[in-house]
């Protein structure tokens, strides 16, 4: 999937030169604010890990990606009540990965982002499973999380390939 967080900013393809305020050595990852506890003046070491970023051009369109890869055989189905599928803990953490990143977003002017919760599947093709939203997130300008099952076989092969998955076919 091309995950970037390791990558120093210096290196990255973003739309604009990175701006001056940016250590170009700092790294996608580092970007994340850490919990700061008051009394002692000292920031906690753990902070939010999202699974993978990528920044890509898809269509010509500058597209920072927020994945996150869930091992549920979730059940979502129209009309059906949602089963087996990541919890509120994930979805909250999601959508406060965009908010983490939403300054640097905003800063270099990408075109769009994208929150998406990857899923495996034994089927043969990528499955587009709609989104699932929060609307008091939403509200806040931060992009429902998309759901895309992705077979197996696929993954081992790009894996064990050393291959890197083509964005424009999960259809974000």
């Amino acid at each position: 999937m091309d995950n970037q967080l390791d990558v120093p900013l210096g290196i990255l393809k973003l739309p604009v030169p990175l701006k001056e305020d940016y250590n170009r050595g700092q790294k996608l990852i580092e970007l994340i604010e850490k919990p700061l506890w008051t009394i002692t003046g000292k920031c906690a070491k753990d902070t939010l890990i999202p699974d993978l970023v990528s920044i890509c051009k898809v269509n010509d369109q500058h597209q920072f990606i927020i994945f996150d890869a869930k091992y549920y055989n979730a059940h979502l189905e129209k009309g059906i009540v949602p089963t087996r599928q990541p919890g509120i803990e994930s979805i909250t953490k999601q959508y406060l990965y965009q908010l983490a990143y939403q300054r640097f977003i905003e800063d270099h002017k990408f075109s769009s982002v994208k929150n998406c919760f990857l899923l495996p599947t034994e089927n043969n093709e990528i499955e587009d499973k709609g989104e699932v939203r929060m609307e008091m997130l939403s509200n806040l300008g931060l992009q429902d999380i998309k759901i895309r099952l992705i077979p197996a076989t696929m993954a081992y092969d790009l894996y064990l390939s050393g291959s890197k998955m083509d964005m424009e076919r999960l259809d974000l």
